[in-house]
């Protein structure tokens, strides 16, 4: 991203400008705040600051000095003008203008409520849409930072006198509307330290590890939300951006902590948390109606768990017409907003539109420059997009962009180009390619290939990226001419693919005849190949996979059961016996056996320990038990 330090000092269109003779004074009929500096004057609804001095950088310095002095909630912004930086901030993104939306925040981060939630939000956008070391670590850092703040903004209490300490009868004419804001905005900057947490590591034990802010910020919602029920019945009327934020922190924290597989969820529950899905997708919903700043992050909230969570968890609880209509309403604002482009192409997927999911993934990165992030993400849907459609070239041409361009994990990046490239074997079985340069690699090109992939073997917070360990054996098997068969396919399944694959009958079919050319291949070579059981093994749990989307659930079964049969026979592909297992457990579940289902998801979590994917298992087996136990109660 680019930087705006200059533009802050500048301020140009941003908080400090420089007064020159003759120049007139911009009008600002609300209230303005005079600084102890005669030199230097504080406005409030057009956040900026006239500066008479030479040396601007200083005058800046002594002026945040002063103004942190104020310790009250309201400090150089009243809550209404502090509300309309944000809501100008939040247009200004949905109208992809982030740098000009960073350009009004940054400035003031360190000493405003407002100006530091907003800025730390942005920053934890950036985050999530790159997942790159560094942006998280600086969000990290500013949301940090803003919770200090905040927290010596907060309303001084005694020990008995605490909001979020509600059975105490703190009554709500104690707090004014922007000490309300205060309160929220400490939960809300808690609450994105520890989403940062929880996306930063895969295995979640850093989640857990971060317990004690976790579990702060979850019981101020717990109890927030508590105190507007009693507020409600009441009569009282309680502030509607704290309200909104009160929905938004319990829904997500609700959703989350429903999500998470059996074992973890036991952990959290131990120091005080618990989940439900229902209360916060209710939660979400009630706030993306309310008309607030909050309404935006509560439908997209909203959005990304039905479009994104849902399908790489395997729930069954996504509807892309329900989808449709929550962001029709966003788009009928904001109809060029990159991340309602993204969302449209993601409910695309889900009806197996994917030439139209193509469209507007492409739209979306046609709309702004300034978030090379965002590229990327629409890089890696495009990518799954070409898979779905056999064009495997183009899926090898979009997996060497992301390689080159984004900081995630460049060694699964390389291996994907490469495992998409090997499927360009199966010619013969697949459509025409739209890029007819790019062919297969030959058996060096391939090794060359592979043998660059483990030296990007990163560590986050001294532990390896779970997916990275996967493909780094992968391809140092491929290194001893292993032949891995369906590697692109199987990367598909990896990210849980095949539940957008399924909805194209056409595109299904087509990826069963390359399955079934491998199969042969595989069969052929038995009695010269040394991984010929990993490989079997490999290729018929793909072919269950597909047999089950296709709704041939008696071959599948077959599939299924002789993959989990041969488990102990495996050398390499543990997981391929785990993920068969698992898979025959769900299918149980799709053909109404409750008992059978529940049964062989147990039997999976129990008996396989220490095989690759393993942690993703373990959420689509915890998503298989919700199933179970929502059909059970429905009987």
């Amino acid at each position: 991203m680019s930087d705006t330090n200059q533009d802050d000092k500048e301020g140009t269109s941003s908080s400090i400008t420089e007064e020159s003779p003759g120049s007139q004074e911009t009008e600002t009929p609300d209230v303005t705040e005079e600084s102890d500096n005669p030199k230097v004057k504080i406005v409030t609804r057009t956040q900026q600051v006239l500066v008479e001095q030479e040396d601007e950088e200083d005058l800046f310095e002594d002026a945040s000095t002063n103004v942190k002095q104020d310790s009250t909630a309201e400090g150089i912004f009243d809550d209404k003008a502090g509300m309309g930086v944000l809501e100008e901030a939040l247009n200004l993104m949905l109208n992809n203008e982030y740098l000009k939306a960073e350009s009004i925040l940054k400035p003031w981060a360190d000493i405003s409520p407002y100006h530091c939630t907003g800025y730390g939000t942005i920053l934890f956008l950036q985050a999530m849409m790159s997942f790159e070391q560094e942006v998280i670590e600086k969000a990290n850092t500013v949301l940090q930072d803003a919770v200090t703040l905040l927290n010596g903004i907060r309303k001084k209490q005694g020990m008995l006198e605490s909001l979020s300490g509600m059975v105490f009868g703190q009554k709500l004419e104690a707090y004014s509307s922007a000490e309300l804001h205060a309160e929220i905005f400490y939960a809300e900057c808690n609450m994105l330290l520890s989403l940062l947490t929880f996306f930063q590591d895969e295995n979640l034990m850093s989640f857990i590890k971060g317990g004690l802010r976790i579990r702060q910020c979850y019981n101020m919602y717990k109890n927030f939300h508590q105190w507007v029920k009693a507020c409600n019945a009441e009569g009282i009327t309680v502030d509607k951006e704290f309200v909104a934020g009160v929905q938004l922190g319990v829904g997500c924290f609700n959703l989350i902590i429903s999500l998470l597989p059996q074992r973890i969820l036991k952990l959290l529950e131990f120091v005080g948390f618990s989940g439900n899905r229902l209360l916060g997708l209710q939660e979400l919903t009630r706030g993306a109606r309310s008309l607030t700043i909050h309404s935006t992050m509560c439908s997209s909230f909203l959005l990304f768990y039905h479009t994104v969570a849902s399908i790489m968890l395997g729930l069954a609880d996504s509807d892309p017409d329900h989808c449709d209509g929550l962001l029709q309403l966003q788009m009928e604002r904001h109809p060029n907003c990159l991340v309602f482009l993204y969302f449209k192409g993601r409910i695309e997927l889900m009806k197996g539109n994917v030439d139209e999911a193509i469209g507007w993934f492409k739209q979306s990165m046609d709309a702004q420059e300034e978030w090379r992030a965002v590229h990327h993400l629409c890089w890696w849907e495009l990518k799954w997009c070409y898979c779905f459609q056999g064009q495997w070239s183009m899926a090898a041409k979009y997996a060497d962009k992301l390689y080159l361009e984004s900081k995630w994990s460049k060694a699964t990046f390389l291996y994907q180009k490469a495992a998409f490239l090997v499927m360009l074997r199966h010619k013969d079985y697949l459509p025409d390619q739209l890029d007819n340069t790019i062919t297969a690699p030959s058996k060096d090109e391939l090794k060359s290939m592979m043998k660059d992939v483990p030296p990007h073997k990163q560590r986050i917070a001294g532990k390896s990226i779970p997916v990275e360990k996967f493909v780094i054996a992968k391809s140092e098997r491929s290194l001893e001419d292993a032949r891995l068969p369906l590697c692109g396919l199987e990367m598909i399944y990896a990210w849980n693919g095949f539940l957008l694959l399924n909805k194209s009958r056409q595109l299904l079919e087509g990826a069963m005849h390359v399955v079934w050319d491998e199969l042969m291949t595989v069969e052929e070579t038995q009695d010269s190949n040394p991984n010929y059981v990993d490989d079997w093994a490999v290729v018929t749990l793909i072919q269950g996979v597909c047999f089950k989307g296709l709704n041939r659930y008696e071959e599948a079964q077959r599939c299924f059961q002789a993959v989990v049969d041969r488990g102990g026979e495996l050398h390499y592909d543990h997981y391929a016996a785990a993920a068969a297992s698992m898979e025959l457990g769900l299918l149980y579940l799709d053909m109404g056996q409750l008992q059978e289902a529940e049964k062989t998801l147990e039997s999976t979590k129990n008996n396989y320990k220490g095989y690759h994917l393993e942690s993703r298992l373990h959420f689509r087996i915890h998503a298989g038990m919700c199933r179970i136990n929502q059909q059970k109660g429905q009987s």
